[in-house]
């Protein structure tokens, strides 16, 4: 019985945050509590549920992305480059969706396009060009971007610290997938804009980056505390072995963090006003959630099912879970998407052996973040874009966004789940 009610209260949940009636921190946290009035977890049990190393690295990601935004990096860095290209439609077309992968791959993606789409509005009115496809070409470059590493993306984030994978784990087995669908991507959407963003230079006058920098102090004092944060991420197992130390993610990301607010002083208050406390709430919530269905054994049943269907061919098992959460991640947020295949990696590396944890973990990793590039709803960043165009008066619609975004989408997906098959 408990089975059945993990299962219905599960599927209310994600229908509650699909259908976006009310927040979903709040819808989150409401399923949760069902749990425990239905008796399917106590508090107790629920809390050991929810992996605090996943929210320890957001949080301390949040308050260095917070101090950054407050100081003008995104601004700064969009004015330098465009003005760099010479405000060349052909060039911007390129370089600023390769931005939005990049800076996506080593910081929150939401954060990434949200400022970026606002400054690409301003320039292609600046530019008389139509905002569509760089915005959009943005998006799906920073939820690219964001696969390539263990913080780019939530998603990753959760099955990083859940599987024990690092920094340089995630560079090395979905960086390479990250590239090339990145390149793929863009190569794309330079083809299908040829016309309209053409090779031209254009002067415009006024435009200093510098004044973008609204608190220098900040600016670098934000960067710096980013730079070590990824630097921790990267080298914190090598400190542990030399020094004895046992740094976790959480750590590598929160101590930067906190030296940036203390040394910030009230230069950092209203930045830390400004940190997604949503998001972490709704991250918790998912965590009871989730662990309700891991509690009542439905995780493990829907891998028997899997491995019974698959049989024993891990390339079919590897290449069916990429596609699976790929298209799956168009239909719903890939965040709750994650968390479920998490706990279904761990059942399935158990049942086929530990050999293939990397493989599951890459294939969903990639399936999630880059199926999420489907619709406007698939991811979070997808959202934020498409709100920006709306709110703009651009004329966006689910048939353009598809139009646009499903071909390298399902490209990506199909080499991705290729070459791990194969492997």
């Amino acid at each position: 019985m408990t089975k059945i009610i993990a299962v219905v209260i599960f599927a209310i949940t994600y229908i509650g945050i699909a259908s976006e009636k009310a927040p979903r921190h709040v819808v989150g946290l409401l399923g949760a509590l069902l749990l425990m009035f239905t008796g399917v977890l106590d508090l107790n049990k629920a809390i050991t549920y929810v992996n605090w190393d996943t929210i320890g690295l957001l949080l301390g990601m949040f308050v260095l992305m917070a101090v950054l935004a407050d100081a003008g990096f995104f601004q700064y860095l969009s004015a330098r480059v465009a003005a760099m290209i010479h405000y060349n439609p052909s060039r911007v077309i390129i370089i600023f969706p390769i931005m939005a992968g990049v800076l996506a791959a080593f910081m929150d993606s939401i954060t990434v396009v949200l400022f970026l789409s606002a400054l690409s509005l301003d320039l292609c009115k600046l530019l008389k060009l139509d905002p569509v496809p760089l915005v959009i070409a943005e998006v799906c470059a920073a939820n690219i971007g964001g696969a390539a590493t263990l913080v780019g993306d939530p998603p990753n984030v959760i099955l990083g610290t859940m599987l024990g994978f690092t920094f340089t784990d995630f560079a090395h087995g979905t960086g390479p997938f990250a590239l090339m669908s990145l390149l793929l991507t863009v190569g794309y959407f330079r083809l299908l804009t040829r016309k309209e963003y053409g090779n031209r230079n254009v002067v415009v006058k006024g435009v200093d980056p510098e004044y973008m920098i609204t608190d220098r102090r900040l600016f670098f004092l934000g960067l710096g505390g980013l730079i070590s944060a990824v630097g921790l991420l990267i080298s914190y197992r090598y400190i542990d072995l030399r020094l004895g130390t046992k740094i976790s993610p959480a750590v590598a990301s929160l101590l930067p963090a906190l030296v940036v607010l203390f040394v910030g002083g009230e230069a950092t208050r209203e930045a830390f006003d400004k940190i997604d406390g949503e998001s972490l709430l709704f991250f918790i919530s998912l965590f009871m959630v989730i662990g309700g269905l891991e509690e009542t054994g439905v995780v493990s049943s829907i891998g028997s099912v899997l491995g019974a269907m698959v049989g024993r061919n891990k390339g079919i098992l590897v290449a069916t879970l990429t596609w699976a959460s790929g298209l799956l991640s168009g239909i719903v947020d890939n965040v709750p998407l994650a968390l479920t295949m998490g706990y279904l990696i761990k059942y399935l590396a158990g049942r086929e052996g530990a050999g293939l944890l990397p493989l599951l973990t890459w294939s969903v990793a990639l399936g999630v973040d880059l199926g999420g590039n489907l619709t406007p709803i698939g991811a979070s960043a997808n959202v934020v874009g498409y709100s920006a165009l709306e709110r703009r008066g651009a004329k966006v619609g689910w048939k353009r966004w598809l139009v646009l975004a499903v071909p390298p989408t399902l490209l990506s997906l199909a080499l991705s789940s290729l070459i791990l098959a194969l492997r």
